[in-house]
C-alpha cells in the first residue's frame, strides 16, 4: 500500500484529494492507497481562512456570479465505495440565487458562506474515505520534513513521526520576518501600556473584541487594500455600527455609529493610491470582456511566450498582449469621449502605463490626483455613470485575462528575473484586477462623508512615537492615533518565510526559490525541482508558497484549477508505474 500525505486542508487541499480520487478510480485495477490529512484548523475544508464562524464583516473579493467558473466534483465509485457527487458553488446556492439579472448587482458574500460550501464538500468525501479507510485526518501542525531512503519523515509538534511515500504541501499563509518598522513598533507597544498593535488585521474578531477601542479612539490602519477594508467593516459594523444603503441602484451608503466605533481611523500607505471597484453588474462589466478568439489568441501568445527562453528577455510579451485586447475594448467603449485617438496611440499609451504607472496621458485617471477624487472617480466608473479611463479599463481587462495568464504561464520556462517581473506587474495591477465590491468602495466614501474615515495622512506620512501613541504627520496635519492595525499582507517570499516547517525544509536543502523575490521552484506536477544530482523524491507544492512557479495563488477559484490536477495526474501515474514494475519481476 502507498502512504500519500496532504499537509493543508484547506480548499487546495481539498481539490488535490478529489482530483486524486477521481482519477484513481478511473484505474479499478490499482492497489489500495492510504492518505493522511494534516489540518489543525477547526474545520477541514474551509481551513482558518474560510472559517464558517468568521465575522460576516470578512467578505469574499470574488462575485458569485464570477463563481459559476468553480466546477462541482463528479460521482466516483471504487469497488463498493459509492462517494456521490457535490455540487459547483452555483448550484450549490438556492435556485432563487442562481441566475440574478444582468442589471441586478453583483453579490459578494461573506467569506464564511464560502467556508460553508468547503467544509459541506469536504465532508461529502472524506467521511465516505474515513469510512472505509482510504483516509485517516490528524489534527496536528507538521514541523519538520525531512527524506531517508526515500521516504518522507514528517515530525508534528509533539515529537510525533511519520512515515510517506508521498507529501503534498498546501500550507497557504505563513509567517514571515517582521518589517523593521513593525519590529520597533512591537518594542515601542510592549513598553507602553497606552497603546495598542495588531500585527495583523485577521482574525477581525480581535479587532471588533478588544476593550482599548471605544468612541473616542483614534485607530490607526497601515495599508489600503482588501484587509484594510474588512479592517473597517471590524472596527464598524463589528463594533455595533451601520450602514444604510441610500441608492439601491448605486450602492450609495450613510453610516450611523455606534458608542463603540473610534472616533476617527486614519489609512495610511507608501502610495496612497486606492483600489478600483469592480463593475456594478453583469451588464457593465460585459463591456469588457475579451472575445472568445481575443483569449483563444492571447493564450497563445503567452504559452508561446513562456517556453521560449531565449526569446522572452522581458515582461513585454505581457503588455503587448494585454494592450492588443485593452485597446479594442477602450476604442468601442460606448461613452468613450476620446474616439478620436487613433488605436495605435491608445495601444502605445497601454503599454506605457503597463512599464510606469506614474506617466501623465488625458487618458490615464493621474496619481497625482487626491485619493478621494480617485475613488470618486472610479466609482462612476464602477456604475457606468462617466467616461472610463484608460487605466480602469486595462485592469478589467487584465481580471478577463488572468484566469488564461495564471493557466499558461505556470511553470515557465524562462529566467528567475523574467518570472519575478511578471510576478511583479501582475501584483501591481491588481489594485484594480482585484478590486473591491463597488459597495465596499461606497462604504469607505460613506465613512468620509462621516468624518469617521480620514485620508490627510493616506501617501506615506512621517511616523513618530510619542508617549500617547503614534504621531502621523503629512502636508504639514498631524493626528496621534492609540491604535495601530498591520493590514498588509506578506508577500510568499520563501527566503522570508518563519514557520519552522519551511525553515527546516530550507536548512536540510530541500527547497529552493524559483528567485530570491518568489517561492519554492515547482515543475509542473508540483513536485519541487531538485538540484542536479539528487534522487527525485516526491514532495509536491501546491499555493502561495510555490508562486512564481505558478501565479494564481490567492485566489478561491486558482484552488480548483489545472494545477491540482496535474499534482493528481502525476501522483496516479507514479502509482501505476510502480504497480507495472512490481508486476513485471
Amino acid at each position: 500500500m502507498k502512504h500519500i500525505a496532504i499537509v493543508g486542508v484547506g480548499p487546495r487541499g481539498l481539490s488535490a484529494l478529489e482530483n486524486f480520487f477521481t482519477l484513481f478510480s478511473e484505474n479499478p485495477s490499482l492497489s489500495k492507497v492510504h492518505f493522511t490529512l494534516f489540518e489543525n484548523a477547526r474545520l477541514p475544508g474551509s481551513g482558518s481562512i474560510w472559517d464558517t464562524e468568521q465575522p460576516t464583516t470578512n467578505w469574499l473579493n470574488i462575485s458569485e456570479r464570477a463563481l459559476k467558473n468553480l466546477p462541482g466534483r463528479p460521482s466516483l465509485t471504487m469497488g463498493s465505495i459509492q462517494i456521490p457527487s457535490f455540487p459547483s458553488y452555483t448550484e450549490w446556492l438556492p435556485e432563487s440565487e442562481q441566475s440574478p439579472p444582468e442589471k441586478a448587482p453583483d453579490r459578494f458574500p461573506p467569506r464564511s458562506k464560502m467556508g460553508n460550501y468547503l467544509q459541506k464538500r469536504y465532508s461529502s468525501i472524506a467521511n465516505i474515505l474515513i469510512a472505509n479507510n482510504l483516509v485517516t485526518l490528524v489534527t496536528t501542525s507538521v514541523k519538520d520534513i525531512n527524506v531517508r531512503e526515500q521516504q518522507i519523515i514528517l515530525e508534528d509538534y509533539n515529537s510525533e513521526s511519520y512515515v510517506f511515500d508521498e507529501v503534498l504541501l498546501t500550507i497557504g499563509h505563513q509567517p514571515t520576518e517582521l518589517s523593521d518598522q513593525i519590529r520597533k513598533w512591537k518594542e515601542y507597544e510592549e513598553n507602553n501600556p497606552n497603546v495598542l498593535l495588531f500585527e495583523k488585521s485577521y482574525p477581525a474578531e480581535d479587532i471588533s473584541n478588544t476593550k482599548h477601542v471605544d468612541q473616542n479612539s483614534v485607530v490607526g490602519i497601515r495599508g489600503f487594500g482588501l484587509a484594510m477594508i474588512d479592517t473597517v467593516r471590524a472596527l464598524t459594523i463589528g463594533r455595533g455600527g451601520k450602514f444604510t444603503i441610500e441608492n439601491d441602484k448605486t450602492l450609495e451608503s450613510a453610516f450611523v455609529s455606534g458608542e463603540n466605533v473610534p472616533k476617527k481611523i486614519v489609512a495610511f500607505s507608501l502610495d496612497g493610491n486606492p483600489m478600483a471597484p469592480k463593475p456594478l453588474n453583469a451588464q457593465i462589466d460585459e463591456r469588457y470582456t475579451p472575445t472568445a478568439n481575443e483569449i483563444r489568441e492571447f493564450a497563445q501568445k503567452i504559452e508561446k511566450a513562456a517556453s521560449d527562453r531565449e526569446g522572452t528577455t522581458s515582461d513585454m510579451f505581457l503588455k503587448e498582449a494585454i494592450g492588443t485586447i485593452a485597446t479594442r475594448v477602450y476604442c468601442n467603449l460606448d461613452d468613450n469621449s476620446n474616439t478620436a485617438i487613433a488605436s495605435a496611440e491608445v495601444f502605445q499609451a497601454v503599454v506605457n502605463w503597463l512599464t510606469d504607472e506614474s506617466i501623465d496621458h488625458p487618458l490615464i485617471q493621474s496619481v497625482n490626483n487626491s485619493a478621494y477624487e480617485n475613488m470618486q472617480a472610479f466609482t462612476q466608473m464602477a456604475l457606468g455613470k462617466e467616461a472610463v479611463s484608460l487605466d480602469y479599463c486595462i485592469g478589467q481587462v487584465w481580471r478577463h485575462c488572468q484566469p488564461t495568464l495564471y493557466e499558461k504561464f505556470a511553470h515557465a520556462n524562462l529566467s528567475g528575473e523574467v518570472i519575478a517581473s511578471v510576478v511583479s506587474l501582475d501584483e501591481r495591477i491588481k489594485r484594480y484586477s482585484y478590486g473591491p465590491p463597488l459597495e465596499s468602495t461606497q462604504q469607505l466614501l460613506a465613512l468620509l462623508k462621516a468624518d469617521i474615515l480620514t485620508l490627510d495622512f493616506i501617501q506615506d506620512p512621517e511616523i513618530n512615537m510619542k508617549n500617547n501613541g503614534w504621531e502621523l504627520s503629512s502636508n504639514g496635519n498631524e493626528i496621534t492615533v492609540d491604535t495601530m492595525i498591520n493590514s498588509v499582507l506578506d508577500p510568499p517570499r520563501l527566503l522570508d518565510v518563519t514557520s519552522p516547517i519551511i525553515l527546516n525544509l530550507l536548512s536540510n536543502s530541500l527547497v529552493e526559490p524559483v528567485h530570491s523575490e518568489l517561492g519554492i521552484h515547482t515543475k509542473r506536477n508540483a513536485c519541487i525541482e531538485w538540484s542536479e544530482g539528487k534522487n527525485e523524491i516526491p514532495l509536491a507544492v501546491l499555493g502561495r508558497l510555490s508562486k512564481g512557479s505558478v501565479l494564481g495563488v490567492d485566489a478561491i477559484l486558482e484552488c480548483f484549477s489545472p494545477n491540482e490536477r496535474a499534482w493528481a495526474q502525476g501522483a496516479v501515474e507514479r502509482l501505476i508505474a510502480e504497480e507495472k514494475l512490481i508486476t513485471s519481476q
